[in-house]
This record gives structure tokens, sequence and C-alpha cells, in this order.
């Protein structure tokens, strides 16, 4: 069989005591491709991607995917901050099997 990669994102602002408070209310959530899963399942926590603030959406989203793995126990949130915003986007990996 083989099993490939797949993420699960979300985004929220404020500060990090914030996104937490946010990555619980979505883990309660189902995901809309599939009802009977829950967002963010088996991720026990959120981590801050450390030592980095980025001023592009993209740059973040690209800089997550590299370091999220499907054996994570946590998501990951990359800070974001573009002049007009300051914003959270959380990642996390997951491996499925088809």
């Amino acid at each position: 069989m083989d099993s490939k990669i797949h993420c699960q994102m979300n985004i929220c602002g404020g500060d990090f005591t914030h996104v937490r408070k946010c990555f619980r209310d979505w883990k309660s959530q189902p995901l809309v491709y599939r009802w009977n899963q829950r967002m963010f399942e088996g991720k026990q926590e959120v981590r801050p991607l450390p030592g980095r603030v980025f001023n592009n959406g993209e740059v973040a989203h690209q800089a997550l995917a590299r370091v999220c793995g499907p054996d994570d126990p946590y998501a990951l949130a990359a800070e974001i901050r573009d002049g007009e915003r300051d914003l959270w986007l959380v990642m996390a990996a997951f491996e499925e099997e088809g």
C-alpha cells in the first residue's frame, strides 16, 4: 500500500494564547471533506515555530510544510505580520494510506 502525506491548516489572529484557544476549538470541529474525522485529530497541542516571524503567508506555509511531520504529536504555528495584520498559520501533517 502506498502512503502519502497531507496537511491540515487553519488561521487565526491574536497572540499565541489565542492560537492555543483556537486550536482547542478546531479540534472539536469535523473536517469539511471528511465528517467522521475531527480537525487536527491526534495532535495534542500547538507549538510556535521558533525563531522567525514571516511577512508573507506563502513563505510561512512553505516553511511549515518543510518541518511538519506526520509522526509529530503536535501542530506548528507560524506568525505572519504583513504590515496590516498579525496572523498565525497553524499546520499539522498526517499520513494517509490508500
